[in-house]
């Protein structure tokens, strides 16, 4: 069966969707569609029942994750003893970031890349927005992900998007009623609350008041997951980017409202690099693989909320 076949199959068979499915591989959710009803058709048996909610692997369906699994697995390996006969790229890719953007992005990146460059070994790290640039500029990274009010002298931006905070609420909150919601809005309401800074914190915001100095979170805790499924659950709310939860607003599980405030309406994620020093060759095509996605998620996000 063809790589991209199997690529489709198991995506789907992971989402639960072919909706979800098609963003998560950037191609229309008819292209998905097409693949999987061709697969049936070839092995003629059903691999999916289509459910009001989505989609649900049938016991044929289950065999044949468990043979594409082994089958890509088996390739990575094959792909990585031929790259290295061939003496083709095994390098380094290493990337600081904030921490919320290790649960789907980045995952969702690397294995794009790894299934064209399977001998690539990564390290990623997370953290809070400052100090990402301080990784990159002393070399402990090639790339860097975060909110940037100015950039440093050692750095230069290879990117640069309108990913702003706001609100996020479960769909049933009264908040969400509302087109745009203020700091005072938000204390009325438990609030959940990452550990760390927020990179609303270093802004000069007059609207902010002590908002964040007389803070008592409902729940603090440093886990972006741990955070985004309370707040579904309707236990609170809190402030996140689109970017992180992109597939809960696809799946309709949050609502995200913009903040009443200029500065935070402006707020855009760059991509940054060392400005005095090369990256290698393979770090140079992840990054331009990256930019992409985020050039098209920057599309996708203004149409979710």
């Amino acid at each position: 069966m063809h790589a991209v076949v199997l690529k489709y199959f198991l995506e789907v068979a992971k989402s639960g969707s072919i909706r979800r499915a098609a963003q998560g591989l950037f191609v229309a959710s008819t292209a998905v569609n097409r693949q999987i009803l061709h697969l049936e058709e070839e092995l003629g048996v059903k691999l999916f029942d289509r459910l009001p909610n989505g989609i649900r692997l049938t016991p044929a369906g289950d065999r044949l994750l468990r043979h594409v699994k082994g089958t890509l697995h088996d390739y990575h390996l094959m792909r990585t003893e031929l790259n290295a006969l061939k003496g083709e790229p095994q390098g380094n890719v290493s990337v600081a970031a904030l921490d919320s953007l290790l649960i789907e992005l980045l995952p969702a990146a690397i294995e794009d890349f790894a299934s064209e460059f399977p001998a690539v070994r990564y390290s990623v790290l997370g953290m809070i927005s400052g100090e990402v640039p301080t990784r990159v500029e002393n070399g402990e990274a090639d790339i860097g992900i975060c909110y940037l009010n100015k950039c440093p002298a050692g750095l230069e931006v290879a990117y640069r998007g309108s990913f702003p905070n706001g609100v996020i609420m479960a769909p049933s909150h009264p908040l969400a009623r509302k087109e745009t919601v203020t700091f005072d809005d938000c204390r009325a309401y438990p609030f959940l609350r990452l550990a760390g800074p927020s990179p609303l914190q270093f802004m000069e915001i007059a609207s902010a008041g002590s908002f964040w100095s007389e803070l008592e979170p409902a729940v603090l805790c440093n886990s972006t997951a741990m955070v985004r499924r309370l707040v579904c659950n309707g236990i609170g709310i809190s402030i996140f980017s689109k970017l992180s939860i992109v597939n809960e607003l696809s799946r309709q599980e949050l609502t995200w409202r913009p903040m009443n405030v200029k500065e935070v309406n402006d707020m855009e994620i760059s991509i940054v690099v060392p400005a005095r020093r090369q990256l290698s060759n393979i770090a140079t095509q992840f990054l331009g693989r990256l930019v992409r996605r985020f050039e098209q998620l920057e599309i996708l996000t203004r149409s979710v909320g």
